[in-house]
């Protein structure tokens, strides 16, 4: 153990003195170029440039052949959810069961195996498998004695048995709460399905969701991280229970990344507390390389769950969504938070979402002038296409989720019964939004979608399923080339969450934080960037994953 301990040291730090040559180096930063060379010394970089310009004095360093292989940056995932991910599914995790009989079973299993919890949770779960049986009723045949929670894989929605109703006090005279839904029978009985806050609101009940299970599942998180090649992130929803995680992890050294919390505003309380509380968590645990300068609003919810905010009616049913807020309140909180010196993040699926957060950036503008904002709005699933230019003039960042520009026939068809035939040729614009001058930034929403940014690159630049060749891409002309993708993941993710002093750039007097490559992706297919595998990822002159041979 000792031995293998000592080698495991010695390689991580075996990298904070060399010369790397004979690949692709990409640079990174507002405006990007490749080189042939790049030096470090004491985990410090120390050149990046022809091989021939090295300086003499760092010659006699240890030579690194890459052959042939790409440095990249870091990768910063601008969007995303690790810690609780990994909490939601750290008893099973259910994305490989697609029917109610493999749901059923694993959910009996992980029951077995965790005889100890109060409650029994599975994550990640394709709720629409299980159909008409997508209630409690069909939950209880699963699991009786014990409350149980199915989180769907979007975790927006999710489904309860009898015992979780029962425990938590929710009947038919239960008001649904505010920003949430119960889903009721015909006869105003719960069915067990919940929507949004209904489903948020439980989570201190669980056991899964304790400090304990917090820092297993940092651990998971940060591992899955840097085999990813990301050494940045943000954590896109956090209470108190993950900030402390977060500092925890930092004040110990365990953090090996740069990570930017999305402190959560909620429109269902009085808002002068909530930004006092914002406050006083920037003035306790800012600093390093945690940051607390970001207040997180969902201004609606999902489609398909009809919680996402429209222009226009749902083509199946006669309503178009409820936001969570109403344009006076979330104004109110924008500016709030603003005056506040937080920069903003917003959830927004629908086109009323979009337009809400652009109205508010707008007036912001307007009212108190431009300053460096870097306001951000994720996923934008759907923008009328007269809001398009607006992110340009707000200075509002897309956080894009370019998995998503690839819908399979199956929730097409879903999205067609939803919203209608017209309304299809306006998901995930990304094409657009680039063309007419928005910042796109690289988001994963990790654990709706993978974390790879290799996979996200190649969906973006095909609009197909990645390694898929005869396949029939969604909106082609929404497609982004790759060279504003790798900006999208380097230095724009890293440029919206104000770690670009410091991230999404290679050049001299930075710390070596970087990703390799096993190819230069500039000359993979198309269909094979996806299977770019990362070799090795270092922060700050340490290699936290992998090793070059």
């Amino acid at each position: 153990m000792t031995n293998f301990s000592h080698d495991a040291a010695r390689d991580a730090l075996r990298y904070r003195n060399c010369i790397f040559v004979n690949g692709a180096i990409y640079t990174g930063g507002a405006t990007p170029a490749f080189a042939e060379c790049l030096a470090v010394r004491d985990g410090m970089i120390a050149y990046v440039g022809s091989r021939a310009g090295l300086p003499e004095t760092l010659r006699k360093t240890e030579e690194i052949d890459l052959r042939g292989r790409m440095i990249v940056p870091g990768f910063t995932d601008s969007h995303a959810h690790p810690v609780e991910g990994f909490q939601l599914t750290c008893d099973r995790d259910l994305g490989d069961a697609h029917s109610f009989d493999a749901i059923a079973h694993q959910v009996r299993e992980c029951a077995a195996l965790h005889p100890e919890r109060s409650w029994v949770m599975a994550g990640n779960v394709a709720l629409e498998a299980l159909g008409a049986q997508l209630n409690r009723t069909a939950l209880d045949t699963m699991v009786s004695e014990r409350p149980l929670l199915l989180i769907g894989h979007d975790v927006h929605s999710g489904c309860l048995n009898t015992a979780a109703l029962r425990a938590l006090g929710v009947s038919a005279t239960t008001p649904d709460p505010e920003g949430g839904i119960y889903e009721r029978d015909e006869r105003g009985e719960p069915t067990g399905v919940v929507h949004e806050a209904a489903l948020y609101g439980l989570f201190r009940h669980l056991p899964q969701m304790g400090a304990d299970e917090s820092a297993r599942a940092f651990q998971k998180a940060q591992r899955q991280a840097h085999e990813n090649g990301i050494t940045g992130w943000f954590e896109a929803m956090v209470g108190q229970r993950l900030v402390d995680a977060y500092v925890r992890a930092r004040d110990s050294g365990e953090l090996k990344a740069n990570v930017s919390l999305g402190l959560l505003v909620s429109p269902n309380m009085s808002l002068a507390p909530q930004i006092t509380k914002l406050i006083d968590w920037r003035h306790q645990y800012d600093g390093g390389r945690v940051r607390l300068h970001t207040a997180k609003i969902f201004i609606d919810g999902v489609l398909e769950s009809h919680t996402g905010a429209l222009l226009s009616n749902y083509e199946d049913a006669d309503h178009n969504g409820a936001a969570h807020w109403d344009p006076a309140q979330l104004r109110e909180a924008v500016f709030a938070a603003d005056a506040a010196g937080f920069d903003l993040h917003f959830h927004t699926i629908g086109d009323r979402a979009v337009r809400m957060a652009l109205d508010a950036l707008e007036a912001l503008n307007h009212e108190r002038g431009h300053r460096d904002r870097r306001a951000q709005l994720a996923h934008v699933q759907l923008i009328d296409p007269e809001d398009i230019p607006r992110f340009a003039q707000t200075g509002a960042i897309a956080s894009i989720q370019a998995v998503w520009g690839s819908i399979a026939p199956d929730l097409q068809a879903l999205y067609t019964q939803l919203l209608g035939e017209r309304r299809m040729s306006r998901h995930y614009a990304f094409g657009d939004l680039h063309h007419h001058g928005a910042m796109l930034s690289g988001g994963s929403d990790w654990p709706v979608s993978t974390q790879n940014p290799l996979v996200a690159m190649e969906t973006a630049l095909r609009r197909a399923r990645p390694g898929v060749i005869d396949g029939t891409p969604f909106l082609p002309e929404q497609s982004v080339d790759l060279a504003t993708m790798m900006q999208a993941y380097t230095h724009n993710s890293a440029y919206s969450l104000r770690f670009d002093d410091r991230a999404g750039q290679l050049s001299t007097g930075r710390q070596a934080s970087l990703a390799v490559l096993s190819d230069d992706i500039r000359e993979v297919e198309p269909h094979r960037i996806a299977e770019v595998a990362t070799l090795m990822t270092m922060f700050e002159g340490e290699a936290v994953y992998g090793k070059l041979d």
